[in-house]
């Protein structure tokens, strides 16, 4: 098992920072006019949710144009986990009982943890979590009026 890679900052302080190296994509921010149709035929519900989303990434300043497949598939599966789960009552909604015995989980339950799945995973590509919208913002080359001390600092040591 190799080392933990040592951190920008670190590479920073030591002056080994290679800034050719160091990529970070533009943000991006997509006219909704120019942005694309979903890919995928969509319902009413499912059209609300990939508008919504197309907005809230793009005041992100994280949404490319090729997004709109991610976000069809995303708006879907909503779709699919919200009806699912509608039909979702009870323990019998969710396990099915044979003549012979025998039990299985329904049709519906499976569709319901499926899409939630896709959901989860999905939401993770584009950013959708406080966790992962901190990632993808962490890639974004936004700069602030106030200058960081430590930055400053660095940079003085350094020359």
């Amino acid at each position: 098992m190799g080392a933990t890679p040592k951190s920008k900052s670190m590479k920073a302080i030591q002056g080994t920072l290679r800034a050719d190296r160091d990529f970070q994509p533009k943000p991006s921010t997509v006219s909704r006019d120019e942005f694309p149709e979903p890919v995928i035929k969509l319902n009413e519900r499912a059209r609300e949710f990939y508008d919504l989303t197309i907005d809230h990434l793009n005041n992100a300043s994280v949404l490319y144009p090729v997004d709109a497949m991610l976000l069809s598939i995303l708006a879907k599966n909503i779709d699919i986990m919200v009806e699912s789960a509608n039909q979702i009552h009870d323990l019998d909604d969710v396990v099915q009982e044979f003549d012979s015995g025998a039990t299985n989980i329904t049709g519906t339950f499976t569709a319901f943890e499926r899409a939630t799945k896709n959901v989860l995973t999905l939401s993770s590509k584009l950013g959708l979590s406080p966790a992962d919208r901190e990632k993808l913002m962490s890639f974004a080359n936004l700069k602030s009026d106030k200058v960081d001390p430590y930055e400053q600092l660095k940079h003085a040591a350094m020359g």
